[in-house]
């Protein structure tokens, strides 16, 4: 069986990432779709939050595992809302929007978006090994983060804005 040595443009989807406390693999990349879509698995360990953000790019989830919860600023359906199990999630693209698992079991999701979300999540990822716990962001890991941002025009909530639909940044 070819191994990533013998071509070292493969991927492995068992490799994770840690983005901010969320489990990613990135299973399906632009460059395979002609830079169109790509496909990541997530896992929301218990307790992570996701701040309220918006970027141009949609997102579609569909539920694994657990329940994710999201909160929308516009759209249907507006405010925090669950999806379990089987259920699928769509968020256009510039909707502000905010998940998080309050959960006490992880929760698993698939993602699907397009190509500039893909690089700004490559661009903050950093590798995660099986056995670790995802350390608290840093105030350097925050402050890539918000370069990142500007670098995709990303809009980030404040910590009053976050607040205002109960999420605490610290």
């Amino acid at each position: 069986m070819p191994t990533k040595q013998d071509n070292p443009n493969a991927r492995s989807v068992d490799q994770r990432f840690n983005t901010f406390g969320v489990l990613l693999n990135f299973l399906v990349t632009p460059a395979e779709t002609g830079h169109e879509v790509s496909l990541f698995k997530g896992i929301l360990p218990p307790g992570v939050v996701i701040p309220l953000h918006s970027h141009a790019e949609p997102e579609v989830f569909y539920v694994l595992e657990g329940s994710l919860e999201v909160y929308r600023e516009s759209g249907q359906p507006q405010g925090w809302s669950t999806t379990q199990p089987g259920g699928v999630l769509a968020i256009p693209g510039n909707v502000k929007h905010a998940l998080r698992n309050t959960s006490s079991t992880p929760t698993t999701v698939l993602l699907v978006t397009q190509e500039e979300l893909y690089n700004f999540f490559r661009s903050i990822a950093k590798p995660f090994e099986a056995g670790q716990m995802p350390a608290p962001p840093s105030p350097e890991d925050m402050q890539q983060l918000f370069v990142a941002a500007a670098k995709y025009h990303y809009w980030m909530g404040s910590p009053e804005e976050n607040a205002t639909i109960g999420i605490s940044l610290g």
